[in-house]
């Protein structure tokens, strides 16, 4: 069944085309099952319905487009007689029924698109002028695609030949030619890529491959099936190619859709979700269409607005949690009664989270107690008696553990970890150990560079590095520790290097300023200092110095053999020789 919509003066457009709607309607439902194919007057479809397109003026020059709706009169169109009424032109509408509304002007540079020409396109919109009265796809002519149809009937190079006038006596006005050729672009029905989109014979061409085919156009559908009066279509994009000495040209369009009434309205839904990659479903986030309509997700971050009226809406989010950015409005043709599914993907921060874990060592797996664990996400926690520890308000995604505060024997590395949103996780860190050193004093030697070819060793006992329950700690200096009251000792050194000179007392604390000493053995030094004087602190046993043998460089130290070492407590001498650590340290001759 196919309505058609005349031209009729503004003033009865609207009265006039509802009172024919009621009359084509009646007539057709009752005897008409299939559109009469009309026979076409004239030379061909341009000259036969030019006076039916839409005309667009578009100039190059200022980068304007204007449409204006066909001019011819009723009785100037084609008719055919349909169920006993004569119908103007069929399913061809005209400046009372649509309006073409321009816009998004574009121009290529030459060769971009076809060589040697420009491409010009822009965009329009059908919007329906008929109260009560819905578009649908044409009877005639037969439609390549369902919606209202638009399709170029003929396009002309607005000729000038150019020129240059004096204008006001200040200026001199120059109008450059326009001359060339104009054809449709694979813009109309194609998606703008080489090859798409093809014409369409509305009329009579049987084959549109051929070169003699006069009824063939590109053409574009657009989806106005059941927006009612005022109403606009989506957006589609047209185009032409032209020679690149056009500086304006007219192209004429024809509209083609049959008229329907429009039937009550109904409100349509539009649902879907909105969810985070970081954060999964978004719940309380409002969901907000164009005309007024919104609506709230759910914990699951679904949403459902069932009140959406009929049309091109656009949906937007607000309201969003914090650390989330809106995501780009979208578009949707509403239908009445339709069900439509709008998704957001939103991107949004992860929420913060917590880790916990334990440190042990890698030796033994006992717990490491007392060192500190940071997270480079924040956070950090020190670990208790049992290794453990516990993180929280960790910031969401990858990042590492640093363990810092552990033993000289253990070196810790980064522990990498990945942490969902809102998560917790267990990372348990394994720090690399060795075993600990053995509890005791620690005899230590320290080199020292005299200058004039001569070089000094500093023996010395630290007492503050063991404490023994049966010795009674003493105070000197501000240091309080065991005592060390005597040593005995020899050590050997490289000879070839170093050649001893003398043995003498150390600085503060020391056990005596007089060691005895015997050097004579090149290579070997004996060592013995004692006193009833109670030192703590790394007391000092004696000072060797020794002389650089000429020419010598590289690495020399000693090797210690202690033979007896006492301590004191009250008038008692103890022998802590077992409780002494050797720890002797290396010079490099400079």
């Amino acid at each position: 069944m196919a309505v058609l919509a005349s031209r009729h003066p503004l003033t009865r457009r609207f009265t006039t085309a509802v009172a024919t709607l009621a009359a084509l309607v009646t007539a057709a439902c009752a005897g008409e099952k299939s559109p009469v194919t009309p026979e076409l007057p004239g030379t061909g479809p341009v000259s036969t319905f030019r006076p039916n397109a839409f005309i667009a003026d578009v100039n190059l020059r200022t980068g304007q487009v204007r449409i204006t709706a066909p001019n011819a009169s009723t009785a100037e169109r084609p008719s055919l007689s349909l169920g006993g009424i004569e119908r103007p032109a069929l399913s061809l509408l005209g400046g009372e029924a649509v309006r073409l509304i321009p816009s998004n002007y574009q121009a290529s540079a030459v060769g971009a698109f076809t060589p040697g020409r420009i491409r010009v396109t822009f965009d329009v919109v059908i919007e329906n002028k008929l109260p009560g009265i819905r578009f649908i796809t044409p009877t005639w002519p037969v439609s390549p695609a369902a919606g209202v149809i638009l399709f170029p009937l003929e396009q002309t190079v607005t000729t000038t030949p150019g020129g240059v006038t004096g204008g006001d006596g200040n200026d001199i006005i120059v109008e450059q030619p326009s001359y060339g050729s104009i054809v449709p672009s694979i813009d109309w029905n194609g998606t703008g890529a080489a090859g798409s989109g093809a014409p369409y014979s509305f009329f009579n061409d049987a084959d549109c491959g051929l070169a003699t085919s006069n009824d063939c156009f590109r053409w574009e559908a657009y989806d106005l099936e059941v927006l009612p009066a005022p109403a606009t279509s989506s957006v589609r994009t047209i185009g032409f190619d032209i020679d690149p000495t056009v500086g304006q040209f007219r192209a004429r369009m024809v509209v083609a859709a049959d008229l329907a009434p429009a039937g009550a309205v109904l409100p349509g839904t539009i649902a879907g979700t909105v969810t985070s990659p970081a954060r999964g479903a978004l719940s309380g986030v409002t969901v907000n269409v164009s005309g007024g309509a919104t609506g709230t997700t759910s914990a699951t971050g679904a949403y459902s607005i069932t009140t959406v009226a009929p049309g091109t809406r656009t949906v937007t989010l607000s309201t969003l949690p914090a650390g989330c950015t809106a995501p780009a409005a979208q578009t949707i043709g509403v239908a009445s009664g339709s069900t439509n599914t709008v998704n957001f993907t939103v991107d949004c921060t992860g929420l913060p989270g917590s880790i916990a874990g334990v440190v042990t060592r890698s030796n033994d797996g006992s717990p490491l107690a007392g060192v500190t664990v940071a997270a480079s996400g924040g956070g950090s926690d020190v670990t208790d008696a049992a290794g453990a520890y516990s993180i929280a308000g960790v910031a969401a995604g990858a990042g590492t553990l640093t363990v810092t505060g552990a033993p000289a024997e253990c070196t810790p590395a980064p522990e990498a970890y990945t942490l969902a949103s809102a998560g917790s996780i267990t990372e348990d860190i394994t720090v690399t150990c060795t075993a600990p050193p053995t509890p005791g004093y620690q005899y230590n030697t320290t080199w020292v560079d005299l200058g004039g070819g001569q070089i000094a060793v500093d023996l010395r006992i630290d007492m503050r590095t063991f404490n023994r329950a049966d010795i009674v700690d003493v105070t000197t200096s501000g240091v309080t520790g065991d005592p060390l009251t005597g040593a005995q000792l020899s050590f050997t050194y490289d000879a070839s290097k170093l050649t001893f000179v003398e043995g003498i007392g150390t600085s503060a604390p020391n056990i005596t300023a007089a060691p005895t000493v015997n050097g004579a053995v090149p290579g070997t030094v004996s060592v013995l200092n004692g006193a009833t004087t109670l030192r703590t602190g790394n007391v000092g046993i004696v000072r060797v110095v020794f002389a650089r043998v000429a020419g010598a460089t590289g690495l020399v130290g000693t090797t210690t053999t202690l033979t007896a070492v006492s301590s004191r407590t009250g008038t008692t001498t103890l022998s802590i020789l077992a409780n002494v650590i050797n720890t002797e340290g290396t010079f490099v001759l400079p």
